[in-house]
């Protein structure tokens, strides 16, 4: 059965039933996608999942059911479930479902140019293996090049008059290779998103993730100490996925973040803007409504280095007595999400923040992040790749760093920021960014 026809068979047959507030959110996400090694495609992959959340609310509880067959006869267990849970529950604070006319915002989003749809895909890798091979002696293996591409479809109706829907496209695609000098390996990756014209010359690509690679070679060691820092804004968009979430209404009422209190007051540095905005023109998470139904606003977390807001849906404003700022999940969840999260532009290039911090370490990876960061604490451990930096310029490349500090201070720390805004396509985003002292272990 078609999604929108089951969709209204199970809309008419919750009203037959008079239940009082009920919602139905649907997603489709369909992904292909291709992997090339020595020469040759080894992988072709396509997938096609639907997900259908069905909620209830009794009281102030809201309970789910999730099914992912659309077919007519579930729908009176569909119903059974999802009232039965509901029922099940005995949360303190009331749930919501949104329903409130509003108007709501049209956007952009980033998504694979014209170019695109032509595209001989599977040549396209073979090409850009090719050319990591070509451009330099020194490339010991191309690990693998990779196309995903796809389409993302939702939609969320419920019986407080709510009924909106959005499609996204997508495409990304990159090399993973390592090259080899004197018994040292080193590997270096690269990724495109299509929605540029370079994106299709695997040349170009080819030749980015060999130099990123190549720098690498002949590392040397440091001592262990204090170093002033240099995050590449890659690197710090990174970090800023890692530890997002102590914006999150969500994660301080679960004791995961220590803003709940700072509302009004100074939490980092005075240059400092940091936003989440869905509303962002060709961004990689615009959205014209969140996960509940509720419009899209850009909202200004930090301002000049004092917090503006948390992010909240719409439970978590009710409870702490806020404005939802349409960051809410959806999909059964009750959780807080996050849009284009990043720290707007500075005044200094990226030369500029070189030549000011003079010697220093450049940060241009962060490895081994499935641990090492305490949510509770803030405090943090990473394996980290960098270049040394002397007399204002990137110099020798080190070897494995261990960076540590506390995420709460590090905002404090900030001295300098870049105008070289990079977002990457998780949302998260940053210019370069230069720090006070930072402890680093040097292995």
């Amino acid at each position: 059965m078609q999604a929108q026809e089951f969709i209204e068979k199970l809309y008419q047959a919750s009203q037959a039933q008079d239940i009082n507030q009920f919602q139905i959110d649907y997603s489709q996400n369909e992904k292909f996608s291709l992997k090339a090694m020595d020469g040759k495609i080894e992988k072709r992959s396509f997938n096609n999942t639907q997900h259908l959340d069905f909620s209830i609310k009794e009281g102030k509880n809201i309970g789910s059911f999730s099914c992912g067959e659309l077919e007519e006869k579930n729908i009176p267990l569909i119903i059974k479930e999802a009232k039965e849970n509901a029922l099940l529950m005995n949360n303190e604070e009331e749930n919501f479902f949104f329903g409130e006319k509003r108007e709501y915002p049209l956007v952009k989003r980033s998504r694979p140019i014209k170019e695109f749809e032509t595209l001989d895909k599977e040549q396209f890798l073979l090409d850009l293996e090719k050319a990591a091979y070509t451009h330099d002696k020194r490339v010991k293996k191309v690990i693998f090049c990779f196309m995903d591409e796809g389409k993302y479809q939702s939609a969320i109706r419920n019986s407080l008059g709510l009924d909106v829907n959005e499609g996204i496209t997508w495409a990304y695609g990159g090399i993973y290779l390592s090259v080899e000098e004197n018994g040292i390996i080193k590997t270096a990756s690269e990724f495109v998103t299509f929605d540029k014209e370079e994106d299709f010359n695997p040349e170009f690509i080819a030749q980015k993730a060999v130099e990123k690679a190549l720098k690498k070679l002949n590392p040397i060691a440091i001592p262990s100490g204090k170093y002033k820092i240099v995050f590449e804004n890659e690197c710090f968009a990174d970090f800023l996925n890692l530890t997002k979430s102590i914006f999150s209404a969500a994660s301080m009422e679960e004791k995961y973040s220590k803003l709940g209190d700072k509302l009004k007051q100074k939490i980092a540095a005075d240059s400092i803007t940091l936003v989440d905005n869905p509303l962002l023109d060709n961004g990689y998470r615009t959205r014209p409504f969140d996960g509940e139904g509720y419009p899209s606003q850009n909202n200004v977390i930090i301002q000049n280095g004092v917090l503006q807001t948390l992010l909240h849906n719409l439970r978590t404003a009710h409870k702490f007595g806020a404005t939802p700022t349409g960051n809410g999940i959806g999909n059964g969840s009750r959780g807080v999400s996050f849009s284009n999260f990043y720290i707007e532009n500075g005044n200094l290039s990226k030369d500029e923040i070189l030549q000011q911090t003079k010697d220093g370490i450049y940060i241009t990876n962060l490895i081994g992040t499935n641990a090492g960061y305490s949510a509770a604490s803030g405090d943090f451990s990473y394996g980290a790749e960098g270049f040394l930096i002397k007399n204002g310029k990137i110099d020798n490349a080190l070897n494995p760093l261990t960076i540590s500090g506390n995420v709460y201070e590090l905002w404090q720390d900030i001295e300098l920021i870049g105008n070289d805004l990079k977002l990457m396509p998780n949302g998260c985003g940053s210019p370069t960014i230069a720090v006070k002292p930072m402890q680093i272990s040097c292995n």
